[in-house]
């Protein structure tokens, strides 16, 4: 019995603030129309308003910081995959252009080997001495390829100089512009002969002129095909580009003049040569 009377007024318990819920609900529903309750409400709401603004304000700045963020990351993708092609462009670029300047090059030399009466032999210079008080360079090709000492060295633009050392895989070529360097020449339009040596620096000399002879600046010299003792023990062959004048030297009281000749082959600059067989 005492049992089920506590069970009654839990019972109770459970049932009173519900019934009061039930009963604010129905005022609230009959006072809902009435002016006191929706004076209230509009009075909350606008108190809300700012509220909700605040709320709506701070939602989208989030979603546009988040967007932000996603942006950024997306074009900082797209920007390092951009990186990563323009530099494989770059390189691409560059080695088509140097396969087309390689090509240009052999082109020239297979022209000059079609008007060259010798068998020659195309080279690639593998080695030279960057400071240039050594005039020399060296080819990649050597006696394996048929290459001796006394061989000429010719590049598209003129004469580059001879093979003094040879190798089996490998030849040296003392330049024209080194002061060992002797060559019989002759000016193309008024056909004076002297002889052209090196000196130090890029130019040559050109001596035994005659005071006679009508030798002019922008005169072509090329070679005369002939020896002269024994300071020429190898033959050039006739007609070959050595430069062309840039000063002549007079002087008053003898009877030879001399010529400053500019070479017509940039020596600072060959890539590829052609070794003439004249021997």
């Amino acid at each position: 019995m005492a049992s089920f009377g506590r069970a009654r007024r839990n019972q109770s318990g459970v049932l009173r603030p519900f019934a009061l819920l039930v009963l604010v609900s129905l005022l609230l529903l009959l006072a809902r129309n009435t002016d006191v309750v929706r004076g209230s409400s509009t009075f909350l709401t606008q108190l809300l308003v700012p509220v909700q603004r605040v709320l709506a304000d701070v939602g989208a700045a989030g979603d546009r910081f988040a967007s932000a963020i996603s942006q950024i990351d997306r074009l900082r993708d797209d920007n390092a995959r951009l990186l990563t092609e323009n530099d494989r462009l770059t390189l691409e670029n560059v080695r088509l252009r140097e396969q087309a300047i390689a090509g240009q090059q052999a082109e020239r030399l297979l022209t000059l080997q079609r008007t060259v009466p010798f068998e020659s032999i195309p080279a690639l210079v593998i080695a030279r001495d960057p400071t240039g008080i050594l005039h020399t360079i060296v080819l990649g090709i050597g006696t394996d390829d048929g290459v001796k000492v006394g061989h000429v060295v010719l590049s598209d633009q003129g004469l580059v100089g001879r093979v003094s050392e040879v190798g089996t895989n490998y030849s040296k070529v003392l330049l024209v512009t080194d002061s060992s360097s002797v060559v019989s020449a002759l000016v193309q339009g008024s056909r004076a002969t002297g002889i052209v040596r090196g000196q130090f620096g890029d130019s040559l000399i050109m001596d035994w002129l005659l005071q006679t002879e009508p030798v002019k600046e922008g005169d072509v010299v090329i070679t005369a095909g002939l020896g002269i003792g024994d300071e020429l023990r190898s033959l050039y062959p006739k007609g070959l580009v050595i430069g062309t004048i840039a000063q002549v030297q007079t002087a008053q009281a003898a009877a030879y003049n001399r010529a400053i000749v500019t070479p017509a082959v940039d020596l600072r600059r060959l890539e590829h040569v052609l070794v003439v067989k004249t021997n």
